[in-house]
């Protein structure tokens, strides 16, 4: 299986409601989230699901990622991934998708960034994963013990230049 762990997109510092969970991604964060979604669209790996946290700037997230990548409905809210909560309590959601299938997960930093090193079997990795806003790790791990995976990518919408989506033959050619 793979699963594509990604943090939502760069945030707004307040929201009208003065809470942290109905912070709303920037123009900025909806812009590098717009590229990511791209980006993974480009790539070899076809996501299938979305889970997301059921803060709004998570939820923005998973929606921009399924419109960049084609998905209508196949996306759902996790109480797991929420901040504070272990993210690694929400693989129950998944074990029943087969082993072929790629699974995208928007939560927030740490957590996110422990259930990467969890996925890899290395605590001691979590440190040296930069989870700027945006960033995503795409892990190939097998769903009998979602331990021991192998990172395929990781990347933050800052590695990605804007050139590589303006050749419309990318598209064509690609699907």
């Amino acid at each position: 299986m793979k699963l594509i762990l990604a943090r939502h997109g760069e945030a707004l510092d307040f929201s009208s409601t003065g809470k942290d969970k109905d912070r709303e991604l920037s123009s900025r964060g909806r812009e590098d989230i717009h590229k990511m979604g791209r980006f993974i669209y480009l790539s070899s790996l076809r996501v299938t699901h979305i889970y997301y946290s059921p803060y709004v700037r998570t939820r923005q997230t998973a929606e921009i990622f399924a419109k960049e990548l084609g998905i209508t409905d196949l996306t759902e809210s996790c109480d797991e991934l929420a901040p504070g909560n272990v993210c690694e309590d929400m693989l129950y959601k998944i074990k029943n998708f087969s082993n072929s299938e790629t699974i995208l997960i928007v939560s927030h930093n740490p957590g996110i960034a422990h259930f990467a090193a969890h996925l890899i079997q290395d605590d001691a990795l979590t440190p040296q994963l930069p989870f700027q806003p945006g960033t995503t790790i795409a892990i190939n791990v097998a769903r009998e013990k979602f331990a021991g995976g192998q990172i395929i990518w990781m990347i933050s919408p800052n590695d990605l230049h804007p050139s590589i989506f303006l050749n419309p033959n990318i598209l064509v050619s690609h699907r």
